[in-house]
């Protein structure tokens, strides 16, 4: 576990964390590189081990468990560099809501880490629902 998730936080924290370099990834740049793909992942899973889905629930992989679970490792460090001081919007709904993401995905890396389908599930909605929050507020309505 956390083999392609981790060589991929290492990269995209040390993008983030490397103020001196040119090659700073904006914030769009992460959501289409980290957030985007690994908020995908916890959909996808959090809808595959929901028990309110049916008996076939507790039948997903442990492939698909530590996928969901590299995801939401990844995403609260993510999270919590969009909630940096130097990289926030202005206004507290910025630092809010990264806030927000951070605590859910420290929920879905819990749930997925100890097999917990409701959890997870009720974690990928809440996300879901703060990806939501925050573009209606803080991204530009262009179609991308």
């Amino acid at each position: 576990m956390f083999r392609k998730s981790a060589v991929l936080a290492i990269v995209g924290l040390l993008a983030i964390c490397s103020a001196t370099e040119a090659a700073v990834l904006t914030v769009k740049e992460e959501m289409k590189q980290f957030v985007e793909p690994l908020s995908n992942t916890l959909f996808a899973v959090g809808g595959e081990v929901d028990p309110a889905n049916g008996p076939d629930a507790p039948k997903v992989t442990d492939k698909r468990w530590d996928e969901a679970a590299d995801a939401a490792d990844v995403l609260t460090r993510v999270s919590a560099a969009l909630g940096d001081k130097d990289r926030a919007k202005p206004g507290p709904e910025w630092a809010a809501m990264a806030q927000q993401m951070h605590e859910i995905s420290e929920r879905a890396l819990k749930a997925a880490m100890t097999r917990d389908g409701a959890g997870l599930a009720q974690a990928a909605n809440d996300l879901s629902d703060n990806c939501s929050a925050c573009h209606a507020k803080f991204k530009p309505q262009t179609g991308d």
